[in-house]
């Protein structure tokens, strides 16, 4: 039996980091580490989240960037579990059917509730949900099941309200779901994409990135009710949606941030090798640090 010892990657996923356009929102000089101080005159401030008092000084408990409200100081880590936001486009997994409401996982720190009146039925109109809806609850999304969602509400308890009251949002079918860090999302106007390749990308806020075929048009009966018809996806357009999920891994697995500009980047230099190749460490740290190194300059000529 033969092995294959390889050396260190060309580069460290760590290092990424500053290379990419994931964290341009963060001051390098406000990174602290637990038992670190977190200001130089502790006497003129009030702690916050992720600090504590020590010897009169305001000190952290958390890894992560210091934030400052007014005379209120606040550590807030980097990597986290994802806390949504109202208007987050979130991709999620029901996992129980209750009254009135069907619980999701969106990755955060509670279950999601997607309301019965929150949802637009078959029909397409906004009505009343009656008892006879709520008997079909099973039948219009099921346990297990991958849904779009849109963040509507956050309670006190961190709780996510979601709704589906629109026709882009609902049931997702025939696809590839990447889990990736929600901290790797960066957020846009718009998360929906429809890429050239012959295929759409939703990417969720909440680190889900859901790759299908280009949605079909709708079809519509008689009674206004909609008709969503499975389609055999043509082997070119699989072969794009298994590269482009790779692509999605290779950013993930280097901490390079999820946008549709690093995502078509890393689809079109990642042409010259075979999709199995892209899992390799050689290939991927190579092609890692040419990504990171094109996206670092097309940040800087547009600053």
């Amino acid at each position: 039996m033969s092995y294959e010892i390889s050396g260190p990657p060309l580069i460290s996923p760590w290092m990424m980091l500053s290379m990419s356009e994931a964290r341009t929102d963060i001051d390098e000089t406000k990174i602290v580490i637990p038992g670190q101080p977190v200001c130089d005159a502790p006497q003129q401030f009030m702690r916050g989240h992720g600090t504590y008092t020590r010897d009169g000084e305001i000190v952290s408990s958390l890894s992560g960037v210091v934030q400052q409200l007014n005379r209120l100081l606040m550590v807030k880590t980097i990597k986290q579990r994802y806390a949504g936001e109202v208007g987050d486009v979130v991709v999620a997994r029901v996992v129980e059917v209750q009254s009135k409401r069907w619980k999701c996982d969106v990755t955060s720190r509670l279950h999601a509730n997607l309301p019965l009146g929150s949802v637009l039925l078959p029909g397409g109109d906004f009505r009343r949900k009656d008892v006879e809806d709520e008997e079909k609850m099973s039948e219009f999304l099921k346990k297990g099941e991958l849904i779009c969602a849109e963040v509507q509400q956050v309670q006190h308890d961190g709780t996510l309200m979601l709704h589906t009251r629109n026709n882009k949002y609902g049931k997702l079918q025939q696809g590839i779901m990447i889990k990736v860090p929600p901290h790797l999302i960066k957020k846009s106007k718009k998360h929906f994409h429809t890429l050239p390749y012959g295929m759409a990308v939703i990417i969720g806020c909440n680190g889900n990135v859901w790759v299908t075929p280009s949605l079909p048009e709708t079809t519509v009966e008689e009674d206004g009710s909609h008709i969503t018809e499975f389609q055999k996806v043509p082997q070119d357009v699989r072969l794009a949606m298994i590269r482009v999920a790779a692509c999605i891994r290779l950013l993930r697995d280097y901490s390079i941030a999820i946008f549709l500009n690093s995502l078509t980047t890393c689809y079109e230099m990642s042409q010259p090798y075979d999709i199995k190749e892209l899992s390799e460490q050689d290939t991927s740290s190579r092609l890692a640090y040419l990504i990171a190194a094109r996206l670092m300059q097309e940040f800087s000529s547009q600053n």
